[in-house]
């Protein structure tokens, strides 16, 4: 699997935002600062998540010992994270989500790394040419000839179309590079992966068609319920109809939508709840058996008594 290059993208007026602000006035505020900074960049694979691994008694104790930052300081910071809804526990008491880091994560894959760092060496390239040049031309006692304040010369309009046309077929090349990639990494799974694999895959993409979302199945972490529920003799229909269930519930609540993932909805602890659960909107079944008499007689006393209706 190609790497990946994964990097934090903070606002510019991060440290104008009032829970910033409020928490470098603390008393060792810049310390938690950084500390909080720290929080984000290791949950930046993990979309955002932070889970409690039971390295540790506590998340506080087992962060310190990732960050190596005092404990103090670490349980300061997340307390100060928990009250101004930097951080939420999940459903999964040992998984934490921190809501804004979806809009501050950035990544890029090593080859559209190439190509960017490619065009621009090429775009340097020619302008150090075209300096060359002017130099050169400036030697033989040739003049430009530019109109005014606007200082538009036809050797650099010349240049900067020349440019234009480079950058055109890097696109190209780029484009090229791409296709390439396709045919070695596709979109979707090549035709002969095993049988659970292409279910687990034909359920990801459900869930992102209901969603709107695009989880890939190229992250192994997507596909791990999916494929034990399947496992365990659930089929592509149920995992299909907990799906249909709770994109009803969730897909238009502001705190829930959040929760329409792979790792959520198919959690052990959870699935079957999930897929015995009543469509929203639907009233509860009766129970039809509610009126049925029935008699009993205790063999010792010859006593009978009847129960229900």
């Amino acid at each position: 699997m190609e790497k990946r290059n994964y990097w934090l993208k903070l606002k510019e007026d991060f440290f104008s935002q009032p829970y910033v602000k409020k928490l470098r006035k603390i008393a060792g505020g810049d310390t938690y600062t950084i500390i909080y900074q720290k929080i984000l960049l290791i949950s930046i694979k993990t979309d955002g998540y932070i889970v409690f691994q039971g390295i540790e008694k506590t998340l506080a104790e087992e962060l310190a010992l990732i960050l190596d930052e005092d404990i103090d300081n670490i349980t300061v910071t997340l307390e100060f994270m928990k009250a101004n809804k930097l951080i939420e526990q999940t459903e999964n008491e040992n998984e934490y989500l921190l809501p804004d880091m979806l809009s501050l994560i950035g990544s890029e894959s090593e080859s559209a790394k190439w190509v960017r760092a490619y065009r621009d060496r090429k775009r340097q390239s020619l302008i150090l040419s075209a300096n060359s040049n002017n130099i050169q031309n400036s030697g033989n006692n040739k003049t430009l000839h530019c109109k005014g304040d606007v200082m538009e010369c036809k050797e650099n309009v010349i240049i900067d179309i020349d440019i234009e046309k480079d950058i055109d077929k890097d696109k190209d090349k780029e484009k090229e590079i791409y296709k390439e990639k396709e045919k070695l990494d596709p979109p979707f799974p090549p035709r002969g992966e095993s049988p659970l694999k292409e279910k687990s895959v034909e359920v990801l993409n459900y869930l992102n068609l209901k969603t709107g979302k695009s989880f890939s199945y190229k992250n192994q972490n997507n596909l791990k319920n999916i494929s034990a529920r399947l496992k365990e003799g659930f089929t592509v229909e149920q995992l299909k109809l907990v799906i249909d269930k709770k994109t009803a519930e969730w897909l238009n609540d502001d705190k829930m939508n959040q929760y329409l993932n792979p790792e959520t909805l198919f959690r052990p602890k959870k699935f079957e709840i999930y897929l015995n659960s009543k469509p929203p909107g639907m009233p509860a079944q009766e129970n039809k058996y509610a009126n049925v008499k029935t008699t009993h007689i205790d063999n010792v006393t010859g006593t009978t008594w009847v129960t229900g209706g």
